[in-house]
């Protein structure tokens, strides 16, 4: 079933007939674990959306972390969907964690440092009873060496999921050119060993090992990036380039010290707990927010358009696509927004990400779309500013004309 609808999902970006071999392998590559952090910035989100109390959220869920965060903003419930059911287990173990632990330092140690070995028996006493069989199978199961998967979080759980493996590939490859990944964290702007990484970091970015990694599709699989995706991400650039100029937007485009997202990249861990330099659901301060709003958390494992199709009309405010009509073909983004026409409120607001810069309702191709929605150039405006993960190329929000 989950490899079936994402495979749906991968095809949806071609053609009739037109699918590859790198689209199979991708359906094949994305039904795992791909992020255990999600790579949107809620805090950009909310402000861009600007909620009433007691809203309706439909969001994809990915890993999870925005759809908790945006419990910040009190909505009436949160609909969480995703195609990939290792995704919404993740999910649903946070929600576990939030109503089972005894306090934040608990929370935090399993899903903040994410690295104890007490945190097994935390699974075992405290998380496993309260999981639905799905999850619970997901993270019972067992790898070729019988090691379960909720062993991650006893040795860092953001280092592993498809993308923190790479960011670890990565790792290893600055180490090999010797970058200061501490210095790129840490240093001051105009620190003598701060330019030198970055000149080190251009260099291996514009060196021949980086274009055979940024030429293979597959290799940038474990990024979350399919292939119709990585066309849209060059832009008729080439990939390297596109890539290390991301990656200074993450780097040095907010204060390092407040940019989690940064963390995450250049120490694959958040620096500690508390309310700074953490995903608001990570926070000392919301926890007691998460665990009064957790039942407000809806996960659903889904198609996200026929999800919206089999909800009562006007019944959203706000809907979150992440970068996910990246992936579609122009009838399925006309499908999907005709599904939120129907679903959404009066005042009904879409957010999404892109990879490239444009739109995709910007095109000849949507221009029927236009006459119901416009782009709100203000709020898209301040989502991308405030963005702290500097990863895409396009921040916008619509809402009805």
């Amino acid at each position: 079933m989950n490899t079936q609808l994402i495979a749906d999902a991968v095809r949806n970006s071609r053609g009739e007939g037109e699918a590859t071999v790198w689209d199979r392998l991708f359906a094949f590559w994305f039904r795992r674990l791909v992020y255990t952090q999600i790579w949107e910035d809620p805090v950009a989100d909310l402000a861009a959306l600007r909620l009433p109390l007691g809203s309706t959220i439909v969001t994809i869920s990915s890993g999870g972390c925005n759809a908790l965060s945006y419990l910040t903003a009190q909505p009436a419930q949160v609909y969480a969907v995703d195609l990939n059911e290792a995704h919404l287990s993740l999910l649903k173990l946070k929600l576990a964690g939030i109503r089972a632990f005894s306090g934040y330092a608990e929370f935090w140690r399993f899903f903040g440092e994410a690295a104890s070995p007490l945190n097994s028996e935390l699974y075992r006493e405290r998380l496993r009873p309260m999981l639905d069989a799905d999850a619970r199978a997901y993270w019972d199961k067992r790898n070729v060496i019988g090691r379960p998967r909720h062993a991650y979080f006893t040795d860092g759980f953001y280092r592993h999921g498809m993308l923190g493996r790479f960011i670890g590939l990565a790792h290893l490859l600055a180490k090999l050119a010797r970058i200061d990944l501490s210095a790129l964290l840490n240093g001051k702007p105009d620190a003598p060993e701060r330019i030198e990484a970055l000149d080190r970091l251009h260099r291996l970015f514009h060196s021949p090992l980086a274009r055979l990694i940024t030429g293979t599709p597959a290799l940038l699989f474990s990024l979350g990036i399919p292939p119709q995706q990585r066309a849209l991400l060059g832009g008729g650039a080439p990939l390297h380039q596109v890539l290390h100029e991301r990656l200074l937007r993450l780097i040095n485009g907010h204060p390092n010290e407040t940019n989690y997202f940064a963390w995450q990249a250049l120490h694959r861990s958040y620096p500690g707990p508390g309310d700074r330099c953490l995903p608001p659901y990570l926070q000392r301060g919301q926890f007691e927010r998460m665990r009064n709003g957790a039942g407000l958390i809806i996960p659903v494992h889904a198609n996200l358009r026929l999800f919206l199709e089999s909800l009562p009309a006007r019944e959203v405010d706000a809907v979150v696509l992440l970068d996910s009509q990246d992936w579609m073909a122009p009838e399925e983004i006309r499908a999907l927004w005709n599904a939120i026409d129907r679903t959404g409120s009066d005042n009904v607001r879409v957010i999404f990400r892109t990879a490239g810069v444009e739109s995709p309702l910007e095109s000849p191709e949507l221009a029927s779309l236009r006459q119901i929605w416009c782009r709100d150039e203000e709020r898209s405006a301040v989502g991308f500013a405030q963005d702290r993960s500097g990863i895409y190329g396009g921040f916008h929000c619509y809402g009805r004309r």
